[in-house]
C-alpha cells in the first residue's frame, strides 16, 4: 500500500483479476463478436514491435509476453537464476524492462526524480492518462498525512479497529461450532475493507454496503480497464478508450464516492463552527485540515483520493492476510506457538489499545514476514530513467529505460534466505533474537522493514507509507483467529494454489478452509 498514489515502489497490482477478467470482458450475447475482435487484438499485441530501442549493453532473456501473462513469477525465476547478479532484459505485457540484480539496488534507490522517477513509472504502467490512477497534485499530501498522522496514531485506532474487526466477525463469520469449510479470501477482502474504511472514512461510511461496494470494485475496475488497453498499441489508446467500458465505470465510481463523502464534509465543516466541536479522527478530517479553504470542498479530490485508497491497500492486505491463513491451516504447528504469543500480549481488553502491543507480537511478524516472502511481489522497484545513469559493473542505462528488481528470484536465493524454499514461520524471529546485541540490527527483520534484497513495500522514499497499518492490519485480524479459532485444510487437499497475471501473483478467491470455534480462548 499504496502502489497507486505514486509514492509507493513496490508494483502494479492487478488483483483478483484472474477471476473477475471473463466475467466482465465477455457479454455471453455477444460472445462470437468479442472472440473475433479480441483475436485480432491479440495479435496485433504479441506481434506489435518494441519501441524501446535503447542500447542497453545486457544480456536479454527470452521468453514469450503470453508466458509472461501467466508464468511471470516462473520466468523471474529462472531468469534471475541464470543471471543473479547481472543486469539482464526481459520481455513482458507491457514491452521491455531491465532487471536489476539486488547487488546494484543500492546505487539507485537514492537518485531524484528528475534522474529515476518512481512517479512516472507508475503512472505509465498503471495508464493514468486514461484510468485517473494517480493523486496528481496530492500526492505529497496524501503520502505525509499516511506517514504522519495515521502511522503515529496507531495505538489510539486500535480499539476501534478491534471493535470493527468483532462485529464483522460476528455477522459475516459463521459459527464453526464443529469444523466448518469457508471460503476466507472474500471474507478478508470485506474485513479489510470495513477496517480500513473505518480509518478512511469513519464510522458514518465504512458500513455502508454502497461505500463498500465502490471502494472494493474500484480496484478491479481499474485494473481491467488497464488490462485491456495493454492489447492496444499505444498509438492506438487515444481511440481504444472509448471501446473499454471499465473507463465509464471508473468514472461513474468517482461521482458516486463524492455524491457520498459531500454530505459528510458539508457536516463537518460546518459544525467545525460550533465552540467545543470536537473533530472526528479519520482521514476525510485529516485531509479537509490540510486542504485550503478554497478547496475543502473540493468533493472530487477526497472522492478520488479515498478510491486510491482503498484500490492501493484493501487487495494487497486482504491478499496476504489470506496466504497467512493459507499457511497457517498448511502449518499447524505454527497455531499453539503463535497463540500463546497472542494470549501472553493480548491477554485482556486494554492490551489491544497499549501502544507496544502489536509490536510485541514479534513471532507473529516473522510468520507474517515468512508467508510474504513466498507468496509476495514478483517484481519491485518500478523505475524509468529519466537522464543516463552508468552502474558500477559497467552498464549503461539509457533515458527511456524501465526498470523491475526480480523480487521473486531473490525470495529463494540462499544467499539471503538458508533454506528457501523451506517454509520457516519463525524465521525472522530466530534472525532478531540472534542480533539482538548489534544495534538496530533486530529492526531489519520486522514485517514493515525495507531493504536492497527486501522491496515488497518498495525501497527508499518511495516506500508504502501505509505498510504499517497494513501490518497492525493483518496481526489484529490472525490474532483475533488464532484466539478463537483453530484452522485447517480440508482433507486430503493442498495448500490452495494461487492465481498468476502479470506481475501479480494473489490467493485463491474460491478455496475453502475448515475453521472450528475454540472452546476456551
Amino acid at each position: 500500500m499504496p502502489s497507486m498514489v505514486e509514492d509507493a515502489g513496490s508494483r502494479t497490482n492487478f488483483t483478483i483479476v484472474t477471476d473477475v477478467l471473463p466475467n466482465q470482458v465477455l457479454d455471453v450475447g455477444r460472445l462470437s463478436y468479442y472472440i473475433a475482435i479480441g483475436t485480432v487484438l491479440l495479435c496485433i499485441w504479441l506481434f506489435q514491435p518494441n519501441k524501446q530501442k535503447c542500447s542497453i549493453s545486457a544480456p536479454f532473456f527470452k521468453a514469450s509476453r503470453l508466458k509472461w501473462m501467466f508464468s511471470a513469477d516462473t520466468l523471474i525465476k529462472e531468469s534471475y537464476s541464470k543471471f543473479r547478479d547481472t543486469v539482464y532484459r526481459i520481455k513482458t505485457t507491457e514491452g521491455v524492462r531491465t532487471i536489476i540484480p539486488a547487488t546494484l539496488i543500492g546505487e539507485l534507490k537514492g537518485l531524484p526524480e528528475d534522474t529515476l522517477s518512481a512517479r512516472t513509472a507508475v503512472r505509465e504502467a498503471m495508464l493514468s492518462e486514461y484510468t485517473k490512477l494517480c493523486a496528481g497534485p496530492h500526492s505529497d499530501t496524501l503520502s505525509l498525512l499516511l506517514k504522519c498522522k495515521m502511522t503515529r496514531q496507531l495505538a489510539r485506532m486500535t480499539p476501534q479497529l478491534k471493535e470493527e474487526l468483532e462485529h464483522i466477525f460476528a455477522t459475516e463469520f459463521p459459527e464453526c461450532e464443529e469444523w466448518t469449510p469457508f471460503k476466507i479470501q472474500p471474507f478478508m477482502v470485506r474485513t479489510v475493507a470495513r477496517l480500513s474504511g473505518r480509518v478512511f472514512v469513519g464510522p458514518a461510511l465504512n458500513r455502508m454496503e454502497e461505500w463498500m461496494d465502490v471502494s472494493i470494485n474500484f480496484a478491479v475496475t481499474a485494473f481491467i480497464a488497464v488490462t485491456k488497453l495493454q492489447f492496444f498499441p499505444p498509438w492506438m489508446r487515444p481511440l481504444a478508450q472509448y471501446l473499454v467500458s471499465e473507463l465509464g465505470t471508473i468514472r461513474r465510481d468517482l461521482e458516486k464516492a463524492q455524491a457520498m463523502l459531500a454530505p459528510v464534509i458539508d457536516e463537518r465543516i460546518r459544525d467545525a463552527e460550533t465552540p467545543g466541536y470536537e473533530k472526528p479522527d479519520d482521514f476525510v478530517q485529516w485531509l479537509l485540515d490540510t486542504l485550503p479553504d478554497e478547496q475543502k470542498r473540493d468533493y472530487y479530490t477526497q472522492g478520488k483520493v479515498q478510491l486510491l485508497l482503498g484500490a492501493a491497500s484493501i487487495h494487497t492486505t486482504s491478499n496476504l492476510a489470506t496466504d497467512c491463513i493459507y499457511d497457517l491451516a498448511v502449518h499447524q504447528d505454527m497455531q499453539e506457538i503463535l497463540r500463546e504469543e497472542a494470549r501472553e500480549v493480548l491477554g485482556d481488553d486494554e492490551a489491544w489499545g497499549r501502544k507496544d502491543s502489536m509490536h510485541r507480537l514479534t513471532k507473529l511478524d516473522s510468520f507474517i514476514k515468512e508467508s510474504q516472502r513466498l507468496s509476495g511481489n514478483v517484481t519491485s522497484f518500478i523505475r524509468k530513467v529519466m537522464k543516463p545513469i552508468n552502474l558500477s559493473d559497467g552498464t549503461h542505462l539509457p533515458a527511456g529505460t524501465n526498470l523491475l528488481a526480480p523480487m521473486a528470484g531473490v525470495a529463494v536465493d540462499e544467499r539471503y534466505y538458508p533454506d528457501p524454499e523451506v517454509f520457516d514461520g519463525l524465521r525472522f524471529w530466530k534472525l532478531r533474537q540472534q542480533r539482538q546485541s548489534e544495534p538496530e540490527a533486530g529492526n531489519r527483520w520486522q514485517f514493515t522493514s525495507i531493504g536492497d534484497a527486501n522491496m515488497n513495500f518498495g525501497l527508499g522514499k518511495h516506500a508504502c507509507p501505509g505498510r504499517f497499518f497494513a501490518g497492525s492490519e493483518i496481526k489484529m485480524v490472525l490474532a483475533h483467529l488464532l484466539l478463537h479459532y483453530d484452522v485447517r485444510l480440508r482433507d486430503g487437499e493442498p495448500r490452495p494454489a494461487p492465481n498468476m497475471f502479470m506481475m501479480t501473483k494473489c490467493p485463491s478467491t474460491t478455496a475453502q478452509i475448515m475453521f472450528r470455534r475454540r472452546s476456551a480462548c
